[in-house]
């Protein structure tokens, strides 16, 4: 893509950024959109990052759920932007996601019990995920 579609792409995308609150009569859902912008320099895979982040009470406890939405800016098209997308998930399984870790995917887990001990940890596994993936125009 041309350099004034990227900054055009990362315009677009950071005007999504920010917060928002859902009330239901059982408690308060929160939403939280970030993004990240890796395509400055060409090392972008994916070009850019949506993060969702969206927390609610569930039994008394506020769990959240994070996944990335991710932009790949590509003007070779799909075949080019699933070469991105590779490269995204090894980054991922590998642990070296800039800014993110080992991943921008979180996904809570409850364990329902008579006597709570251990408190909370945090276990990173491999998952399979499906991604819908389809081409789109600029809109604004």
């Amino acid at each position: 893509m041309k350099e004034k579609d990227e900054i055009r792409l990362s315009r677009i995308l950071s005007k999504m950024q920010g917060a928002s609150e859902i009330n239901y009569p059982w408690g308060k859902i929160r939403v939280n959109i970030d993004y990240i912008n890796y395509s400055a320099g060409g090392k972008g895979c994916p070009d850019s990052l949506l993060i969702l982040n969206i927390a609610l009470p569930v039994m008394g406890e506020q769990v959240s759920i994070k996944v990335p939405i991710l932009i790949e800016a590509e003007k070779a098209g799909m075949s080019a932007a699933m070469e991105d997308l590779e490269k995204f998930c090894n980054r991922s399984i590998l642990g070296t996601m800039e800014g993110g870790g080992s991943s921008f995917i979180e996904i809570p887990m409850l364990v329902v019990t008579e006597r709570p001990r251990s408190g909370q940890k945090k276990e990173s596994a491999i998952l399979k995920a499906s991604f819908n993936i389809r081409e789109v125009r600029f809109k604004e």
